[in-house]
C-alpha cells in the first residue's frame, strides 16, 4: 500500500478513536465532553507534525485533521441527540454547522501550528 493509503487509513482511525473516546466520555462522565475534545487538538497537532514531517509532497496532509473530526462528529450525532438537545438541533449542529464551520476552523489551527512546528522546529533540529 502506497503512502497516501496509510495516511487516509490513520487518519480514518484517529477519528474512529476519537469517536470511540469521545462516546465512553459521553456515556461516563458528559461533563467531560469538551475538555477531552480539548485533548483531541493537541493530540491532532502532535500526529500531523509527527506523521507529516519527513513527507514533502503529501496531498492528505490538509484533509488529515477535517477528515478525522468529521468522522467524529457524524458518530457523535447518536448520543448527542439522546442528550437534552432536540433532534432538529442536533442534526442542525452536527450536520450543518460542525462540519461547515467548527471542524474547518479547527482544522485550519491544528494545519498551521503543525505547519509551523514542521518548518521551524522539525527542520531546524534536521539541517
Amino acid at each position: 500500500m502506497e503512502v497516501w493509503g496509510l495516511n487516509l487509513t490513520r487518519a480514518v482511525g484517529e477519528g474512529i478513536l476519537m469517536a470511540l473516546l469521545l462516546g465512553l466520555v459521553s456515556k461516563r462522565a458528559p461533563r467531560f465532553r469538551e475538555a477531552l475534545m480539548g485533548i483531541f487538538i493537541p493530540l491532532q497537532i502532535l500526529s500531523v507534525v509527527l506523521l507529516y514531517s519527513a513527507q514533502e509532497e503529501s496531498a492528505l496532509f490538509f484533509f488529515h485533521p477535517f477528515l478525522s473530526w468529521l468522522i467524529m462528529d457524524l458518530s457523535d450525532l447518536a448520543v448527542y441527540r439522546r442528550g437534552s438537545v432536540g433532534v432538529k438541533t442536533a442534526v442542525f449542529e452536527k450536520l450543518l454547522l460542525w462540519p461547515f464551520a467548527v471542524i474547518p476552523v479547527v482544522s485550519g489551527f491544528i494545519l498551521t501550528l503543525g505547519w509551523l512546528i514542521k518548518l521551524y522546529v522539525v527542520k531546524g533540529i534536521l539541517y
